[in-house]
């Protein structure tokens, strides 16, 4: 609870000098110094994290639509077009085109980081979560 109100307070200090810099000129090396300080002080006393781990996959995958697969155009007699002589692909009166992109996978993979305190203590572990593109098809 500690760190969390020593970063409200760096962050409320931070805010209050942007604002007082757009409102009175730009600061002055002694002001950017202590600004600085103040700051360095408060994200030493939070402690620190390890760097992110690589991406791993995590054994999930979903299969959705995928535009670097290709796509298909169909017309869709439940959409009322425009000119079809305009339109790709020329559909019958009534119908418009649409376009569907082609199915693929996407893999899920996470990464994570571990945290501590000032005094090296663990804290807790950040996660962080990303899909990339597998295969086309499913």
């Amino acid at each position: 609870m500690k760190a969390g109100v020593s970063l409200l307070r760096a962050v409320a200090g931070v805010c209050v000098g942007l604002a007082l810099t757009a409102c009175g000129g730009p600061m002055t090396p002694e002001e950017a110094a202590a600004e600085e300080a103040t700051l360095a002080t408060t994200e030493a006393a939070l402690g620190s994290c390890a760097n992110w781990s690589e991406w791993t996959n995590t054994g999930a995958t979903y299969c959705d639509a995928r535009p670097g697969c290709g796509y298909e155009w169909r017309c869709e007699p439940w959409l009322k077009g425009g000119d079809a002589q305009s339109l790709i692909p020329v559909c019958p009166d009534g119908e418009t085109p649409v376009r569907y992109d082609k199915p693929g996978t996407y893999i899920e993979q996470s990464s994570y980081r571990v945290c501590f305190d000032e005094a090296g203590n663990y804290t807790h572990t950040e996660y962080q979560y990303q899909s990339v593109a597998g295969a086309c098809g499913c």
